[in-house]
């Protein structure tokens, strides 16, 4: 997870010579919440403080999916699918132009 603009910086120094598809997760506030008081090993209450600021700032997705209702293995056969239509991604060029 990244919070803000200045932890992309480091990303994008180092993978400027790749191809990078830049990709947001997003889940329902009330699906997170669930999952982390079942998984008993997170802090009740980190959901909620992260849930605002996890996607703030300077994002320009590629593509974005959400968890909230699919298994890993569908979100991550959507996100190749689109890789696969998609060679030319610009979500993280164009943060290297903005950041």
């Amino acid at each position: 997870m990244l919070f803000d603009d200045s932890q992309l910086a480091p990303y994008i120094q180092k993978l400027s010579q790749h191809i990078v598809y830049f990709i947001g997760v997003y889940c329902d506030l009330s699906i997170l919440q669930e999952r982390e008081f079942l998984r008993r090993d997170r802090t009740i209450g980190l959901a909620n403080d992260q849930f605002d600021r996890v996607h703030a700032g300077t994002h320009e997705y590629d593509f974005t999916v959400n968890s909230s209702h699919k298994s890993s293995f569908e979100l991550a056969q959507e996100i190749l699918d689109f890789i696969d239509n998609n060679k030319n991604p610009v979500g993280f060029k164009n943060l290297k132009g903005l950041l």
